[in-house]
């Protein structure tokens, strides 16, 4: 059994969600900022209502009325990317730290622009309607107001940022939920943020099945239940017969009333359920790792802004092309296996997994030898090493290299010798340097771990201007599908 198989298995045992870590591997900013949005099934680049707001305020709610026409849609729309815009440049306007990057002086807010959302499909909405609003035009006979533009490059920029592994400007609550609890449920029905918070906090006297099976099927964004959907689609005709096609905003803007209370209550039920995980997750300790991410993620912020306030105006390619995509996937395995690598040596419940697995071990310090030397080429060369007595047999093979993870940078240890004690094993480590390590050296009795996946270097690829031949498309498709002398062989 898989250690989450067994964490499941005693979360439905025990009728509550289990931790999969002891500490919190996400930063919550101080004063971050949500968005809560619903669409239409027939419509997927645009919204029904869309909210924005701080925790502990009431979210300010902008609903177009019929979303399908592009004029209501951007009026409403307008509101909102003027809020947003102020909201999220905000923070490059205030308090800002100078740094080093690529060799240059940048400026990166102090604190950390984060956007939380209820999950996924509320980030796939958003670029949906960033890549709509993004390419608008603000001259000609119709024009579009500069700020709408402006909110489709940050929504694009930020949606697709959130595929970086570990990053906290944009979080989809249901995911930060899932990768810090282990319920029974299946990937599937772990989607629904309010199932997942039922599992984890459920009501006095209820279980978390019990309480999730209650809760499951209430919408909290993008996508409305079926007989949701059916209301929203009955008031919006009402809403069309009243206005009688009219686009002035006196004239429609006193109609939307009761288009407004329905959403307002489905955002009110979502808006409570986001800001409660908040509040309760923000109690958990921090991991040592989040700082570096939170530092990556205000930088990644700055160097938008600035390309955003350059000569470019934040201008994205809307296709992107061979290069651009080996450097973005290069760039996403690195993020995630340093994440993972990271998240192991911060937290003793996240390395369980590779201790089952025969990548890691655990134990206590039971011998050392600080001042130990061995014959390195022609020199005689200190070579430390120390001896854990595991609760588990180790099945390393000799030689294994390993890493300490209180000093997890530095050199590895190579597994010199393994000795059955009982049910665990004595395992000889040696340090592969005689260096000082930036964590000391093992104390006798002290519990220490060891890792086979190091934190990994991080390097940028250097890729060729042009793309090489062997990468490339044929530049003309072949028509000609008869094989060579086929009139010869046909009269043959």
């Amino acid at each position: 059994m898989s250690f989450e198989a067994m964490l499941a298995t005693r979360a439905f045992e025990l009728g509550r969600a289990q931790r999969t870590a002891l500490y919190r591997h996400r930063a919550i900013a101080g004063t971050p900022f949500g968005i809560v949005a619903f669409e239409l099934g027939a419509e997927p680049y645009t919204v029904g209502s869309i909210a924005l707001g701080r925790q502990g305020r009431t979210p300010t709610i902008f609903v177009p009325g019929q979303p399908i026409d592009r004029r209501l849609l951007f009026h409403a729309i307008t509101g909102f990317a003027r809020e947003f815009c102020d909201t999220f440049e905000g923070y490059a306007a205030g308090n800002v730290e100078t740094v080093q990057h690529w060799g240059e002086d940048l400026e990166i807010p102090v604190s950390l622009p984060q956007i939380i959302v209820p999950n996924e499909q509320t980030i796939k909405l958003l670029y949906r309607l960033g890549r709509r609003l993004a390419y608008l035009k603000t001259d000609g006979p119709t024009p579009a107001d500069p700020s709408l533009p402006r909110l489709g490059l940050h929504l694009m920029w930020l949606t697709r940022y959130a595929r970086t592994q570990g990053q906290q400007l944009l979080v989809p609550l249901s995911q930060f939920l899932r990768q810090h609890y282990a319920t029974a449920m299946s990937s599937y029905e772990a989607g629904s943020l309010a199932a997942l918070e039922a599992w984890i906090d459920p009501p006095a006297g209820s279980t978390g099945p019990e309480a999730a099976a209650a809760t499951e099927l209430q919408a909290v964004g993008p996508t409305l239940s079926p007989s949701d959907a059916a209301e929203v689609s009955r008031l919006m005709e009402h809403f069309d017969e009243r206005r009688q096609r009219s686009i002035d905003p006196k004239v429609y803007t006193p109609l939307l009333g009761p288009l407004r209370t329905f959403y307002a209550a489905k955002t009110q039920h979502t808006w409570t359920l986001l800001w409660k995980a908040v509040a309760r997750e923000r109690k958990v300790a921090l991991a040592a790792s989040v700082g570096r991410r939170e530092r990556e993620d205000r930088i990644e912020y700055a160097r938008h802004m600035q390309w955003m306030n350059g000569p470019a105006q934040g201008r994205l390619r809307a296709r992107t092309h061979l290069r651009s995509n080996v450097i973005s996937k290069r760039r996403l395995e690195a993020a995630q296996a340093l994440v993972e690598a990271e998240e192991a040596i911060d937290d003793p419940l996240r390395m369980v997994p590779q201790i089952v697995a025969g990548l890691a071990l655990a134990g206590e310090v039971v011998n050392l030898a600080a001042g130990r030397r061995e014959l390195v080429g022609q020199r005689n060369c200190l070579r430390p090493s120390i001896t854990v007595r595991t609760d588990e047999n180790c099945s390393m093979p000799i030689g294994t290299a390993l890493w300490w993870t209180d000093a997890a940078a530095s050199r590895e240890w190579l597994l010199s010798s393994v000795v059955p004690v009982g049910s665990g094993s004595d395992v000889t480590l040696i340090l592969q340097t005689n260096r000082q390590l930036s964590a000391g050296f093992p104390a006798f009795g002290s519990r220490v771990r060891f890792t086979q996946k190091p934190i990994p270097d991080s390097y940028e690829p250097i890729l060729p201007s042009t793309v090489p031949w062997t990468h490339k498309a044929p530049e003309t498709p072949v028509d000609d599908l008869d094989p060579p002398n086929a009139a010869e062989s046909e009269a043959a």
